[in-house]
Order: C-alpha cells, then sequence, then structure tokens
C-alpha cells in the first residue's frame, strides 16, 4: 500500500495489474495536484525495484493523434491511490526533462499505467485479448444502457400525431401505398413538424419497449430461455401497434396483455424520413431524445439486465 505523503518528481510507484502482474510508474512533471506520469516498460511476476531495467524505460506506444509511436506520458489529477507502492526515486533522464503531452487521463487511479498489461496482452496472447476487449465493450454498453436516462424532446401534439395515423390505409396491400396519404400529409408540415412527429412517434415506441410487452408478441415472443426473440421483430411489432391508432396503442400500453401477435409494420419508422425527402429533396437526419431501439427502455426492462 502507498504510504508515501508528498510526491516528488522522479518518483516510482508500482501497481497491480491483472493475471497478478506488476506494473510501475514515473512521475516527471508536477503542476499544483496534477502529476505527468509516464509508464514504464516494467511488467512482470515480482514486485519492481529500482534495478529493474525496465523500471528506467517509458513504454513505446502508438500515438491515437497521429499513429506514430512513442513514449506514454499522461496527465492525472489527484491523489496517490492507495493500492500504488512507493518503490523509490530515479532522476529524469535528460529525454524526460520538460516532455510535454496533451494526454489527460482524469483522476490518478489504480488503473494509471494498464497499457503496459494490454501490450503484453496483444503480443503474448492477441485472440485471448481481442476476447477480452470485445467483451469489456459489451459489458460497458450493457451499463450504459441499463443507466441511461432517456427523455423525449419536443413532441407534437397527440391530436395532430393521430390525425396523420388515421391517414393510414389498411384497404390497400402494399406497404408504400398503406403509409401514402399520411407521407403526403406530413409533408405539407414544417421541417420542425416533422420533427416533432418523429419525436413522438420514437417515445411511443420507447414506452412499449418493454419485458411484458416483449412476451406477449407471439410466436417469437421474449423469454429468458427462449433463443428465439428477435430484437428487431420486437421494434416492428411495437410499430404495428401505434399503427394501428390512439385507442390500440392506449389499450396495449396499459395492458400487455393485449400486445398485437405475429404482426409488424417496420415501414412506419420511414414515414418521417419519406415526408421530409418529398418535402426537402434531401436525406432526414434527426437523433431522437428517446431511441426506440429495443432494450432503450431500462425501466421496462429492469428484470432482464
Amino acid at each position: 500500500m502507498n504510504s508515501k505523503k508528498s510526491v516528488q518528481v522522479g518518483d516510482i510507484f508500482a501497481i497491480p495489474l491483472p493475471m497478478n502482474k506488476y506494473g510501475a510508474v514515473k512521475v516527471v512533471n508536477i503542476i499544483d495536484r496534477s502529476y505527468l506520469l509516464g509508464t514504464t516498460s516494467y511488467i512482470g511476476e515480482q514486485l519492481p525495484t529500482l534495478e529493474s531495467k525496465a523500471v528506467h524505460h517509458i513504454l513505446i506506444t502508438e500515438s491515437i493523434a497521429d499513429g506514430l509511436e512513442k513514449p506514454l506520458f499522461e496527465w492525472a489529477n489527484g491523489r496517490v491511490p492507495k493500492e500504488l507502492i512507493f518503490i523509490g526515486n530515479i532522476p529524469l533522464t535528460a529525454d524526460e526533462i520538460g516532455v510535454e503531452s496533451n494526454i489527460y487521463a482524469g483522476e490518478w487511479t489504480k488503473e494509471c499505467g494498464i497499457d503496459v498489461y494490454y501490450k503484453w496482452r496483444e503480443e503474448t496472447d492477441p485472440i485471448g485479448f481481442e476476447l477480452e476487449m470485445k467483451k469489456q465493450i459489451e459489458e460497458a454498453d450493457a451499463y450504459a444502457r441499463k443507466h441511461s436516462v432517456s427523455k423525449p424532446k419536443k413532441m407534437m401534439g397527440d391530436q395532430v400525431f393521430w390525425g396523420i395515423i388515421s391517414l393510414l390505409d389498411w384497404s390497400k396491400e402494399d406497404e408504400k401505398e398503406i403509409i401514402e396519404a399520411a407521407t403526403k400529409e406530413l409533408s405539407t408540415l414544417t421541417v420542425w413538424q416533422i420533427r416533432h412527429f418523429e419525436e413522438a412517434l420514437s417515445y411511443k415506441l420507447f414506452l412499449l419497449d418493454t419485458e411484458e410487452h416483449a412476451k406477449e408478441m407471439g410466436e417469437y415472443c421474449f423469454s429468458q430461455q427462449d433463443q428465439h426473440f428477435s430484437p428487431d421483430l420486437f421494434l416492428y411489432a411495437r410499430c404495428a401497434v401505434v399503427a394501428r391508432g390512439k385507442e390500440v396503442f392506449e389499450d396495449v400500453l396499459s395492458n400487455p396483455s393485449k400486445m398485437l401477435k405475429d404482426t409488424e409494420f417496420e415501414i412506419l419508422l420511414s414515414l418521417s424520413s419519406e415526408a421530409y425527402y418529398v418535402k426537402k429533396g434531401k436525406e432526414f437526419e434527426y437523433e431522437s431524445g428517446c431511441s426506440y431501439e429495443t432494450f432503450s427502455n431500462t425501466e421496462g426492462w429492469q428484470n432482464t439486465f
């Protein structure tokens, strides 16, 4: 554990790494409570000492900014993490004096110096390392989805929104013909109104994005044990609910058991973009406050993730 009360330029701290390894970082500059740390090349199962050759060399990595290989220096703020172990002081080399870095690592944590572990894994087990990184990214994405808070932006009023939806012509068989009248009507509105329509549509699809509704969608319904559930099909099934109008939507929203079975209407997702293209002759670019993608409504999937 770290017991050093003050930090000086040249101080070397050992850091615990995954797989029972150790690394080390060197303090090469101090400005107020910010420390410029050089990640050394040391990685091993034994605690490094000042006699360890790799402790005297800064790790060379590929720069994200320009793709060139450079010594790794990055700024960190705050106190020395208690997990770090002070092993001594090595005066700066000529190359380290006055070195500059625009890399900011945030708060000084026990994760500082982790790059030497990543480089070692890449060199010794590239396939395993790739799988490990993929898993970490997937877990981070899942955590972000679970803890994100979605809020709708300005939406079209229900009266106008459902009025446009009511123009869907179910006497037609071709889906493009079904939405033709609604598309034409929406294209007569302002650009902002088209965006507000898209926002209202996204929010209604978002509200239907719950585990209880997914369990009631028919043959490919959601089940913890069944691998046949398709997030895309569930989205299209929710589109079918909204497309059937205000009464059906409100009934299904409050009673998941009334979810339409084995029914989808994917083309509803393109209504705003089609109307915008008719009006402006170019692609519709808009990001709604609430995502309609399946699993976006974290409150609706609390028992799943």
